[in-house]
């Protein structure tokens, strides 16, 4: 008994493959998915700004304060200074650490471009303290 091979095929031609379609309609679900909850995400983060019950005052000698206020304004040794002033002041205290005391009602607005001066002129060394809970 013989089996007809049509020509142009031999017996060798029907290697068991992988069927990818399944796996690629599971990808792109997952891209799709992944690309629209991320258009949903919120630009800007809402922070309600943390009282420590552990607060200890400490000061360090290469450290720079810089009270944020309320009406987003910045203070260096109770004097009101610019953002030009603390890089200045960060760029004359070598390996300095960038201390924050923000107000709780002060704007997120006053709070960025601080982090982003302490990434770019001192590697991102920053620190956000905190007040007592009363």
């Amino acid at each position: 008994m013989s089996i007809f091979i049509p020509p142009g095929l031999s017996p060798i031609d029907d290697d068991p493959q992988i069927d990818l379609t399944p796996l690629i309609d599971c990808l792109f679900m997952l891209i799709i998915f992944f690309v629209v909850t991320m258009s949903f995400s919120k630009p800007v983060l809402e922070i309600i700004l943390p009282e420590s019950e552990t607060a200890e005052l400490k000061r360090a000698d290469r450290q720079v304060s810089v009270n944020v206020r309320s009406d987003g304004s910045y203070w260096m040794n109770n004097q009101p200074v610019t953002l030009a002033q603390v890089e200045g002041a960060l760029a004359a205290t070598s390996n300095a650490i960038l201390n924050i005391h923000m107000d709780g009602k002060a704007s997120f607005d006053s709070f960025v471009p601080l982090v982003d001066l302490a990434k770019k002129k001192n590697e991102g060394r920053f620190v956000i303290s905190t007040q007592a809970k009363q």
